[in-house]
């Protein structure tokens, strides 16, 4: 991923893995970051591989102001196992979480 600012690339802070109950499809709520020049985006990865059918990702980033970052990340990282979609945790029970969303960054659908 780059970054739509600097162009440098990003770095992936923190991944929560979940599935959706009414879809056969595994979603990742993602915090990426910029080091070259601090901006900051949410990431949402979609992968239906468990659906033999469309077999596809779709990966949807969103620029983010940094205090909503900061302050989101901090619950994100309560998380006690983010890559068990089975986690009994609060952002696990209630993803997707309010205001996951910005500013169109990147869009791919491979």
């Amino acid at each position: 991923m780059k970054c739509i600012k600097c162009q440098d690339d990003l770095k992936c802070k923190l991944s929560i893995f979940t599935e959706e109950e009414d879809r056969p499809i595994e979603i990742s709520y993602q915090w990426w970051f910029c080091e070259n020049c601090g901006a900051k985006y949410y990431g949402i990865l979609e992968d239906s591989h468990v659906n033999m059918f469309d077999d596809r990702l779709l990966h949807k980033g969103y620029l983010i102001q940094e205090k909503k970052w900061q302050e989101s990340l901090r619950e994100g990282l309560k998380c006690p196992d983010p890559r068990n979609i089975s986690c009994t945790c609060e952002f696990h029970r209630e993803a997707p979480p309010a205001g996951f969303y910005g500013d169109s960054a990147w869009y791919s659908y491979e």
